[in-house]
């Protein structure tokens, strides 16, 4: 017997050694198919959470509320606040025009308490740790 003829059969019963084991084996639990909508969905809700915010904060011991929107001017996320304090006084704290987020609530805040001082709501002194 020639050499080819012996690896020509070991190659052959190799093949149908594999084939044999890949019919008896189980096959595989389907794949989960690919949700790109759920994908989608998913960064959205994430983003809005990140760029809109409400949220409740004591300035000068009364109850208030801040809140931001993101929108775009010449192709650059910006933000615009507000903040109020609904059951004390109409005055309402305006900032628009940062690209930082905090800082555009904290602009915000600052011009409430700043309205506030003139109003004569609060003292300077009182108003200075926000200033």
């Amino acid at each position: 017997m020639s050499a080819s003829v012996v690896s020509g059969r070991w190659s052959g019963g190799l093949v149908l050694s594999l084939l044999v084991v890949l019919l008896v084996a189980p096959s595989p639990a389907p794949a989960k198919s690919f949700d790109f909508l759920q994908i989608v969905s998913s960064l959205a809700d994430n983003v809005i959470t990140r760029l809109y915010r409400e949220d409740e904060i004591e300035l000068l011991g009364h109850y208030c509320t801040i809140s931001r929107t993101p929108y775009f001017y010449k192709w650059e996320l910006n933000f615009r606040a507000t903040s109020r304090c609904p059951d004390w006084t109409t005055a309402l704290g305006k900032a628009e025009g940062y690209v930082n987020p905090h800082n555009a609530e904290t602009e915000a805040t600052k011009d409430l308490v700043r309205k506030l001082v003139e109003r004569g709501l609060v003292t300077q002194e009182e108003a200075s740790p926000w200033l």
